[in-house]
């Protein structure tokens, strides 16, 4: 990564910006601030060339904590600690924006997969406790918030959407910490799971599959639709929020997290392994595969296939980038593979590599079969008196037929 650009928004103790979001065209950059009350958007062509540029300034009632963009790209959303909450247009930002008020205000917005439905994070209130409030959005725009907040705990603070699952996904700060699942509509279908963090902002990733949790305390939480699993990884103090990039519907390429501990952007990117050549072996020696493996890993496992790579067995503590194995004559056509894992991205697996054992050569035979078969091996001097014993008596032979006729 490099740096292309820097927005200097003015004194720190003035300008608080809380969330950054581009146009689902990519052709505007949103920002939003807690203090002072708005929210600023840019060209967003204009701020990667580093070109200066004047924003268009929207102004609210203050406590801008986040934005998401409608999946159907007309609108931009605005979350605010202190009602009202925003529908900015996206065609002309200083059009005057449509507004509703959530129950004692919001700290996340996200949007459903084709823009239909809003998700607001409500705070605990007395009459039905915190949780994430559906807004319908009509055709023309028209905003209708549910009238029933669906319960998911007390201090809601991220919001987003599986599209993949159909699920909305909140993180809750307050007691218990935890991340809560539910299908829209449906409140007995809230699954929550208690998280040994603070979380805050979430992010799915494009294919739904997965989503990451933001941990002040300390890490990222990923929610794995796949293993039903919710791994922590340690990624150190004051996680803010993170964000994901990649293919549409696809895997995540890259993560993304702010570190407040730090006060530097992580980033992880999906790992990669450089080709692994095959090897050819004589039978009884030993053979070494080996690779690099780049980018973010977890865990590494080799595999075997000795069915043509229809189905891989792992390969006991073969869990580094290099590999050596004995090869019998009967491991000819062995197939081997390397697994690169981690919490964040679907396994990486190497293309499979065939090994070839060739057989001993079989030693030449001896140029006398027969004295071979006797099995004792005669002096040359000796060898040689019986050659010249041989052609003595082949040449009495020839005399006494000549003799004879």
């Amino acid at each position: 990564m490099t740096q292309v650009s820097q927005i200097d928004f003015g004194p720190a103790a003035s300008f608080n910006p809380t969330a950054v979001e581009f146009s689902p065209d990519g052709a505007q950059l949103w920002v939003s601030f807690y203090t002072p009350g708005e929210v600023r958007v840019y060209d967003a062509a204009a701020v990667i060339a580093g070109t200066p540029t004047v924003p268009v300034v929207l102004t609210g009632g203050g406590g801008f904590v986040d934005l998401a963009a409608g999946a159907a790209g007309r609108y931009m959303y605005a979350a605010t600690l202190f009602n009202p909450q925003y529908q900015f247009s996206i065609a002309n930002p200083a059009a005057t924006p449509r507004t509703f008020s959530a129950p004692s205000g919001s700290r996340g917005v996200a949007s459903n997969s084709d823009g239909s439905q809003i998700f607001f994070t409500v705070a605990s209130r007395a009459v039905d406790g915190g949780g994430v409030l559906a807004v319908s959005v009509a055709a023309d725009g028209t905003l209708t918030p549910d009238a029933t907040v669906t319960p998911t705990g007390d201090v809601p603070w991220g919001v987003a959407f599986s599209a993949a699952e159909g699920r909305v996904v909140s993180s809750n700060s307050g007691t218990p910490t935890s991340v809560s699942g539910f299908n829209p509509g449906d409140p007995s279908s809230v699954r929550t799971v208690a998280l040994p963090c603070g979380p805050r902002l979430l992010n799915a990733s494009p294919s739904g599959t997965r989503i990451f949790v933001a941990c002040l305390t300390g890490g990222i939480a990923v929610v794995n639709y796949v293993t039903n699993s919710v791994p922590l990884f340690d990624a150190g103090g004051n996680i803010e929020s993170v964000e994901t990039y990649g293919p549409v519907g696809g895997d995540s390429q890259r993560v993304y997290a702010t570190s407040g501990a730090t006060d530097e952007v992580l980033v992880f990117t999906k790992p990669t392994i450089a080709p692994i050549p095959a090897q050819t072996v004589r039978e009884g020696g030993s053979v070494t595969f080996s690779t690099t493996v780049k980018d973010f890993w977890q865990t590494l496992q080799w595999q075997s296939s000795s069915d043509g790579g229809s189905t891989w067995t792992d390969i006991a503590a073969a869990d580094r980038e290099s590999l050596t194995v004995d090869a019998p004559l009967s491991a000819n056509g062995m197939q081997y593979r390397l697994v690169a894992r981690s919490a964040f991205f679907d396994d990486v697996v190497s293309s499979p590599i065939v090994l070839t054992v060739t057989p001993t050569p079989v030693p030449p035979m001896p140029a006398n079969p027969a004295l071979a078969a006797t099995g004792v091996e005669l002096p040359s001097g000796m060898l040689l008196g019986v050659a010249l014993m041989v052609l003595g008596f082949a040449a009495l032979t020839i005399r006494s037929r000549r003799r004879a006729s």
